[in-house]
């Protein structure tokens, strides 16, 4: 779809659907949303193209069996709800949001918090990815965000953004934009976090392009990824505690936390990173209807994608280290190259 026609559909869900939809079941309001979203799949062509494309695109890379209409018209309805992020379960009444979470490895959360040291809970773009920090909000758990500033978010959580002081969130959030020096002073932030026994959420799949990053291959494509939650854990000794969030049907949750990792001093950040993507790829190919995000960075040929993006000339591929050691500042990326990616190629 056109920007324009997206910028005025959010708008419209932004302003006028959803403060309707919150005075209606949670179960309710979501099935309208994604009921939209499968509406829509239908009677836009352009839409429903680029979708499938992406899907396609992705089933290819992964050797998965999807059934790509039928994920894609399912995803279309998940990709509305998924760009509400935790409006709908937002409120006064905390009993509403937490009912709509299921927790699979709560014993996994419960003996991180134990060590004592803190906890960096390595999250990911998977499904709904901004729901786990709302769990916590509702749970009274000390946390914040080592990302950028999520957009579109619940005014529970844009309260809980404009904290401050020595253990604020409004001093934490990094940005593209700002010196290199600004992911140092947010390592030394999240340490004094650590050690204050917060929980650290941080996703291990950002793109990210500077002195620091390392090349991980991610749906058959390289790319560069900040590795600033291994930084953290080698410095901190504290653990690492992987979790997905799923958006199911009727306005559920489910939210795992997996087995309790430590990266050591020494430890290769390459692997580490690689090792949290391969099990991120792993959820994408299990399950697409929670992968929408990962579908749609095909699509993105904007330069700060470009910056980060290994695109592969040949149809043989290149080493992860061959990949690490390009000298180009844009990572061997031309607008040629660009025209040239596996989505060019599925749209032919």
């Amino acid at each position: 779809m056109r920007r324009s026609g997206m910028n005025f559909r959010k708008w419209i869900m932004a302003r006028i659907v959803v403060p309707v939809l919150r005075r209606f079941p949670i179960s309710k309001a979501t099935n309208f949303v994604e009921g939209f979203g499968r509406w829509e799949f239908d009677r836009v062509p352009e839409l429903r193209k680029a979708l499938m494309t992406a899907v396609n695109s992705a089933k290819t890379q992964l050797g998965a069996d999807w059934d790509v209409e039928s994920v894609t018209r399912q995803l279309a309805g998940r990709l509305i709800r998924w760009n509400l992020r935790d409006v709908l379960v937002d409120g006064p009444s905390a009993r509403r949001a937490l009912e709509t979470f299921d927790i699979i490895g709560q014993e996994n959360f419960d003996a991180a918090m134990a060590e004592g040291k803190g906890v960096i809970l390595l999250s990911n773009h998977f499904g709904g990815h901004i729901l786990p920090a709302h769990w916590m909000l509702r749970k009274g758990i000390n946390f914040r965000f080592l990302t950028e500033r999520p957009r579109h978010v619940s005014k529970s959580l844009l309260k809980h953004f404009e904290q401050t002081g020595p253990l604020g969130q409004k001093e934490l959030f990094i940005s593209r934009k700002k010196s290199g020096n600004d992911g140092v002073s947010s390592i030394f932030r999240s340490l004094r976090l650590l050690k204050a026994k917060h929980v650290v959420l941080v996703a291990c799949d950002v793109r990210w392009n500077d002195n620091q990053s390392v090349v991980g291959r991610f749906m058959g494509e390289l790319w560069k990824f900040t590795p600033i939650w291994a930084i953290l854990a080698q410095r901190s000794t504290a653990p690492v505690l992987p979790c997905y969030c799923s958006m199911r049907p009727d306005g559920r949750h489910l939210i795992e936390f997996g087995a309790v990792e430590h990266v050591a001093p020494g430890q290769s950040l390459q692997a580490a990173v690689q090792a949290s993507l391969d099990r991120v790829e792993c959820k994408v190919k299990q399950d697409p209807l929670n992968s929408n995000d990962y579908f749609l960075w095909a699509t993105d040929t904007s330069r700060a994608s470009l910056d980060v993006r290994y695109i592969e000339s040949e149809s043989s591929e290149i080493s992860i280290d061959q990949a690490h050691a390009s000298n180009s500042p844009h990572f061997d990326v031309t607008a040629n190259l660009a025209e040239r990616s596996r989505l060019q190629h599925g749209r032919d």
